[in-house]
């Protein structure tokens, strides 16, 4: 989308590196870490994967990345996309149990276990990682923190709260999933990613989450993030049940220059959401 300044390796210790990981895009982002300004903003479309070594051939062959990502940034982190992980509560989690843990995960003989803090809920997110992607992502970066998509959406949404609100759903869609979580009373009640296929499916899963729940939808606000705009479908869904909708600001996140306003930052949410996970 953008590249503001030629980023030489020799002041590269001054900025963050951003990356989100997922089955349809990479985005990266470099981010001065003094004035929080976004210098460079690329996504690339993935092709359509179908096992873990495609992902790192794919991540390994994009065009810019033996250039930049080598360089000792002063922080990289890297964001992918799994549904294969479990929430232990921080005051129940005990590091010496982090192999039981692993109990409610599908495992198999090239899982790691990743074990992150979710500070903003007080959440242990423990994550299972393919051994081979995991030796790749610090390979190709230096000394990256990994997440899973969990972290940098929970840690970002809890910031976006405001008083006034009671009860909200933040919403993120992507092409083919969406995670989403409601809070009230600044307490996280709940959360799940879903993947889906269409407009109808997304209808399904976000009809059942209402009513398991029991939302009141007249005084439950709505905030949207990720691959979507007021004319798709999906919002078009979303409206039929919320009257209070909005899309998310990334702007207390970082700043980032006219042209960048130009391709809807809110689809950018999770990828700026890194800067707060640690």
């Amino acid at each position: 989308y953008f590249s503001k300044d030629d980023i030489q390796s020799q002041l590269a210790a001054k900025y963050d590196l951003l990356v989100n990981i997922s089955p349809e895009t990479f985005q990266y982002a470099i981010i001065d870490s003094v004035l929080h300004e976004c210098k460079t903003l690329v996504e690339f479309e993935i092709p359509p994967l179908t096992t873990t070594s495609d992902l790192i051939k794919a991540v390994e062959n994009l065009p810019e990345s033996h250039r930049q990502f080598r360089f000792a940034f002063n922080k990289v982190k890297i964001a992918f996309n799994s549904s294969n992980y479990t929430f232990i509560p921080e005051s129940l989690y005990l590091e010496a149990d982090q192999q039981d843990y692993g109990k409610y995960l599908d495992l198999n003989n090239d899982s790691e276990l990743l074990v992150n803090t979710i500070s903003s809920a007080d959440i242990k997110n423990v994550i299972s990682i393919d051994s081979h992607l995991k030796t790749a992502l610090e390979n190709i970066f230096q000394k990256p923190r990994i997440y899973n998509q969990t972290v940098p959406f929970l840690e970002g949404v809890q910031k976006s709260l405001e008083r006034e609100d009671e009860l909200v759903f933040f919403i993120d869609v992507q092409p083919k999933h969406f995670q989403i979580a409601f809070f009230k009373d600044f307490r996280l009640e709940f959360y799940n990613t879903f993947e889906y296929a269409n407009a109808d499916e997304f209808n399904y899963f976000l009809l059942s989450v209402i009513q398991s729940l029991e939302i009141q939808l007249k005084h439950t606000r709505v905030i949207i993030s990720g691959k979507i705009s007021s004319s798709d479908e999906i919002y078009k869904r979303i409206e039929k049940y919320f009257d209070s909708i909005r899309f998310i600001d990334s702007e207390h996140l970082v700043k980032y220059s006219e042209k960048f306003k130009e391709v809807l930052p809110h689809t950018f949410s999770t990828l700026f959401n890194l800067d707060l996970c640690e």
